[in-house]
């Protein structure tokens, strides 16, 4: 895994939350637009993919083996259009009060992971720092 490892995991979850934000501003953005969809990703699918990238061990020892481990950088997020029928005449469905909720419960989780990424670096400065005594 690394010394970074647990850092990039957040990072590409980081970079995940940050795309969800834009979708969901577009969303909100667009709300009184007639015939818009909303658009969202498939967030569970996306991290059980990190996490099994994260957790596979298999190591290769010839060039001409199958790589079983995915890089972390190779997961993308899949983003789908919300097709659901809209109450309102002009076919959008985007509920305004809905996107508001999920922005919140967004930037929350992105500072939960972005606050657990400081903590790792500032363990890795203590190793530094006390490794010098």
């Amino acid at each position: 895994m690394g010394l970074f490892g647990n850092i990039d995991l957040m990072a590409k979850m980081l970079d995940i939350k940050l795309k969800r934000h834009e979708l969901l501003s577009n969303n909100i953005a667009n709300v009184d637009t007639p015939g818009y969809k909303r658009s969202d990703i498939s967030s569970e699918g996306v991290f059980k993919d990190i996490l099994k990238t994260h957790n596979m061990s298999l190591t290769t020892t010839n060039d001409k083996h199958i790589k079983a481990r995915k890089h972390i950088n190779d997961i993308k997020p899949k983003i789908y259009k919300d097709q659901d029928h809209s109450f309102r005449n002009d076919e959008n469905n985007v509920d305004i009060d809905k996107e508001m909720v999920e922005m919140v419960k967004n930037t929350f989780s992105y500072n939960i992971v972005s606050d657990q990424i400081q903590k790792n670096f500032k363990i890795l400065q203590t190793a530094i720092s006390e490794g010098r005594k």
